[in-house]
């Protein structure tokens, strides 16, 4: 008991320092504290977007909405949640007759990370209840290095004198900052931008059954909800699929095989053009994100989704 001592003082030095410090109220990941809001109250029937930061960076909800004549909730945000965490997340601001587009970047796992899932926690607390831990051990020592991880970032903007400040849309060099979402939930901050050299992450794993079964489970769930769920896939550089071609295809063939929701597109024909990209093969520039945007238009139009929605009103 006397061991955690220390980390029940860092615990308390976070929250003070969550509490004082501007990046509270500007963190990316503190952006959930909007998103869960605009879930909960925002009426059906509308279209709710769920993903890592694929559709946070890639998506026009305006023309999203002004299209399909429903109010859009985009509240993708971060890969290392989970895909899991994800649908727990969905599951509990589920509404009947929401309609709801899921994708995950090639690179989600089930698990997700627990220092990403955490830091939500530290900024929206009914959060933790999504959090998935096998045993009170691993629970434990999540927190235990998390904490610590706090600890060290404490420390170095002490000794560095660095805090956050308040940015805006209207800033041309940052990225992920709470204040530079949209009302609907879309990432705004990258479109005016000068670009930058684009990262194009390797794949690692080619199994995505875990993916499958938490995608799987939220599907039978919302059935039951009375909500109507579509997945697609996420919008990827043309140079990343290359370089992982063989991965992303055995992805794909899975999802098809195994996956029981109705499936919108290909993973071909979400590739784009690698100068349609700003910082990450998954993150769309302005030009990027309203292809991107009126790609998934066509899709739903091709699904005749138009001609169904009529069943939701």
């Amino acid at each position: 008991m006397i061991g955690f001592l220390p980390l029940l003082a860092i615990d308390g030095a976070r929250k003070l320092d969550l509490s004082l410090d501007p990046r509270s109220q500007n963190a990316y990941i503190a952006t959930i504290i909007d998103k869960t809001k605009m879930l909960a109250s925002v009426p059906s029937p509308r279209l709710v977007l769920m993903s890592g930061s694929s559709m946070a960076f890639g998506v026009d909800s305006d023309l999203l909405e002004s299209d399909l004549k429903l109010p859009v909730v985009n509240a993708a945000l971060h890969y290392n949640f989970g895909s899991r965490y994800m649908m727990e997340e969905l599951k509990t601001y589920l509404k009947k007759g929401d309609v709801i587009l899921l994708s995950l970047e090639y690179m989600v796992t089930s698990e997700g990370e627990y220092d990403e899932q955490l830091l939500a926690a530290d900024f929206y607390p009914p959060s933790k209840q999504w959090i998935h831990f096998p045993s009170i051990t691993e629970q434990m020592g999540a927190y235990a290095v998390h904490r610590l991880t706090d600890c060290r970032l404490i420390i170095g903007e002490a000794i560095n004198h660095s805090r956050s400040k308040p940015i805006s849309i209207a800033d041309t060099t940052s990225i992920f900052y709470r204040n530079c979402f949209s009302p609907k939930g879309d990432l705004l901050c990258h479109l005016n931008n000068p670009k930058i050299e684009i990262v194009y992450p390797t794949l690692s794993s080619s199994d995505f059954t875990e993916q499958i079964k938490d995608l799987n489970d939220f599907y039978a769930f919302a059935q039951k909800k009375g909500a109507k769920v579509y997945f697609t896939f996420p919008c990827l550089a043309q140079k990343s699929y290359e370089e992982n071609m063989g991965t992303i295809r055995k992805i794909s063939q899975q999802i098809h095989k195994e996956l029981k929701i109705p499936i919108l597109g290909t993973a071909e024909n979400a590739l784009m053009d690698d100068a349609f990209f700003y910082d990450n093969a998954y993150h769309p520039n302005a030009k990027g994100r309203e292809i991107f945007t009126k790609r998934l238009l066509t899709l739903f139009e091709n699904s005749g989704f138009k001609e169904k929605k009529e069943d939701l009103e």
